[in-house]
């Protein structure tokens, strides 16, 4: 009998062995390929043609979904069994409709995978456990023979598999060091390497064979010799040396900064013989905080500069009102007097005016030809609107209303110069009255505020910009936690799985054995619920609709609040943008909920139109307080509760709303779609 042929395909070296370890059990199967990604893996089942792929889902290039819808359009022979860390209904749904015949949780792998290959070779529809346990309602499509032959429910995997040999881990271990980043490398007590992998390559440009037997100092700068000598006396006192910051040199001279950890080896009388060295570049980190330091010291400069200013501005500016008072009253004794006075204000640095409700100007002092290059007399000749051409916050008429009946006004406009440039004011009116009381027009002093407006405008794009690293951190930490400690545990439970089927225990190492898998799976589990919440794979991989399924689903069982989520049927994959603002509104919203609402219960609508995307968080708690309500309209600071959601609104051109009561808070935003995508490619080309 001709044995069975199978397609590994997984981007993970690590994973990639532990399937070969186990698959290795069964002597009647043939490993005839690997693939490093979706598209290797295409590729070889074309020619390999094997009867059954083992795909992974989260690959480069072209991820195990699409990879397994074309190996069965294109290698209809070939059944396809998805391994995954993904749990997710929407992601086992998605594999199924691809055409897989069977979803194993890599967590599973050790007790299901084996059963799971032979079920999938013969056609029948395999989950492993925890996805039998935990996603019932899941059906995979009937097999050719259950259609033709319709038979008993196919039994559960059965877990009790009879494993021999043993897992050399030295051989792990290899990988894990040629795998890293990290530069690897080990020397003995003289200073002289005596080993280097590809990451230290990387960083400083020397191959293996041009460093082995060579002095560590090769790559330490000479002003920095000394160093290497105190790390040699504290590894011989058995000292181990942490995240140790310095400068070293590559192979072309350049200096890199990288950050330090030096352990002690020791052979197995316990006397130390060398030491291992792991060497990670921060030369971009150190360039960023230097960067963002610099930024940040340039914008207290310009405040502390800008204040100063403001700070003289008010204080002439209360001078002159104290002028103005008096010449007031001076007016009612003498018109010689006014004129004196009148002189004064032209030695203020603001605009002052005096204009009437028929737009002609009856004063205008030498502050105001300074700021908008209008003389006195042409002032006085023509109407301040042509003059001017003021943009009013809101309608002219409400600020006469408002003016009228309080006797005074106050706030921002913007003017034209007579060059054509703008300028924007702090604009405070009084009423001018006659002397019947009857109201004739106003005096209006401006204050030119057009370089504050700008630093604030600075400090908004500062803080969009933090913002969008926060994001950009979250899902750099999240893929790592992905990638490499997520890898890292799936093969130790492969392997401890391996160990635990050798019937030579002892019963004291497999009661260990077995507390160590249990172990490592609960550490697997929080490892990937840590990486999700820092950003989900599902915002990447299925768009926002699933990302926000899975969040709400979890946090309805962390939190026992009962959510009620609606989310349009045509709401589709949005600009990454877009979905990130969105998904980190939910979070937030559902946090504050939790945390200060009381509420038993939430609601969640996610909403599209053609141009835009509405999405409401509604609570029945108790409200925000006061002060919490206010501050949510104050200055912006990055990623801080309701603050952090209004700037993200706003960097995408969108609008927030809160409403506040005793029967409950409502978040609302509307987010256009074309705005997000414009700034999504502007982002990425950035």
């Amino acid at each position: 009998m001709a044995p069975l042929r199978i397609l590994i395909a997984d981007d993970h070296e690590k994973v990639r062995w532990g399937l070969r370890s186990l698959l290795s059990l069964r002597p009647d199967w043939d490993i005839c390929g690997e693939a490093v990604d979706g598209r290797d893996a295409v590729q070889k089942a074309r020619e390999l043609k094997p009867q059954v792929a083992v795909l992974d889902v989260s690959m480069p290039h072209l991820n195990g979904l699409e990879a397994a819808r074309q190996i069965r359009k294109e290698v209809p022979q070939t059944e396809v069994l998805i391994v995954s860390q993904h749990e997710s209904s929407e992601v086992i749904a998605a594999a199924i409709d691809a055409g897989a015949r069977g979803y194993v949780v890599k967590s599973d792998v050790p007790r299901d995978f084996l059963d799971a290959v032979e079920a999938v070779s013969q056609g029948k529809p395999v989950f492993s456990s925890r996805i039998s346990e935990h996603q019932p309602a899941i059906t995979p499509p009937p097999s050719d023979d259950s259609l033709q032959n319709p038979g008993p429910e196919q039994p559960a995997i059965d877990h009790k598999l009879e494993f021999a040999g043993g897992v050399e881990m030295g051989a792990l271990m290899r990988a894990v060091v040629e795998s890293s980043d990290d530069g690897i490398v080990s020397k003995d007590l003289n200073g002289v390497i005596t080993s280097w992998n590809a990451g230290a390559q990387r960083i400083f440009g020397y191959t293996e064979a041009e460093v082995i037997g060579q002095p560590i100092t090769i790559i330490i700068p000479p002003e920095l010799q000394g160093e290497e000598r105190l790390v040699l006396k504290r590894l011989r006192a058995g000292e181990r040396i942490e995240h140790y910051e310095t400068v070293r040199l590559t192979k072309r001279g350049k200096r890199v900064d990288v950050s330090l950890t030096i352990s002690p080896m020791k052979d197995s009388t316990g006397r130390i013989v060398g030491a291992s060295k792991i060497a990670r570049d921060i030369t971009e980190r150190k360039q960023a905080d230097e960067e963002l330091r610099k930024v940040h010291e340039e914008l207290e400069i310009r405040v502390r500069e800008r204040t100063a200013e403001l700070a003289q501005s008010n204080r002439l500016l209360q001078t002159q009102i104290q002028e103005r008072i008096q010449a007031q009253e001076a007016l009612e004794r003498q018109t010689a007097v006014l004129r004196e006075q009148s002189r004064l204000l032209d030695l203020a640095n603001d605009a002052i005016f005096i204009r009437s409700f028929d737009g002609t100007i009856s004063y205008w002092n030498e502050g105001a030809e300074r700021l908008y290059g209008w003389t006195k007399e042409e002032a006085l000749k023509n109407r301040l609107g042509m003059l001017l051409q003021t943009e009013f916050p809101i309608p002219f008429e409400e600020i006469r209303e408002v003016l009228v009946r309080e006797g005074n006004w106050e706030g921002e406009l913007i003017h034209t110069r007579r060059d054509g440039s703008r300028v924007t004011v702090n604009s405070r009116w009084t009423l001018w009255r006659s002397a019947e009381g009857n109201p004739l027009g106003w005096l209006q002093i401006n204050t030119d505020i057009t370089g504050r407006k700008r630093a604030e405008e600075s400090l908004r794009a500062l803080t969009a910009r933090l913002l969008q690293l926060q994001d950009d951190e979250r899902r750099r930490i999240a893929r790592e936690l992905h990638d490499s400690a997520g890898q890292i545990l799936v093969a130790l439970d492969i392997n401890l799985s391996l160990v635990q089927k050798n019937e030579g225990l002892a019963p004291n190492a497999a009661n260990a054995v077995r507390e160590s898998i249990a172990l490592v799976q609960q550490l697997s589990k929080e490892l990937r619920t840590t990486s999700h919440l820092l950003h989900p794979p599902l915002l990447d991989e299925s768009g926002l609709p699933s990302a926000v399924r899975w969040f709400v689903d979890g946090f309805a069982k962390r939190s026992k609040i009962s959510v009620d989520l609606e989310i349009a049927p045509d709401l589709g994959r949005l600009p990454r943008e877009l979905e990130t603002t969105i998904f980190r509104m939910v979070q937030e919203c559902l946090t504050n909920i939790n945390r200060h609402s009381g509420s038993p219960t939430a609601s969640i609508r996610i909403a599209r139109n053609s141009n835009h995307v509405s999405v409401a968080v509604r609570d029945r708690g108790k409200g925000m307080s006061a002060d919490n309500y206010r501050n949510s309209f104050g200055p912006i600071t990055p990623g801080v509760g309701i603050q952090g959601m209004r700037e993200r609104v706003r960097q995408l051109g969108g609008h927030l709303q809160i409403h506040s009561g005793t029967s409950g808070t409502t978040v609302r935003a509307t987010l256009p779609v074309t705005n997000a995508a414009a700034q999504s490619t502007s982002g990425a080309a950035n």
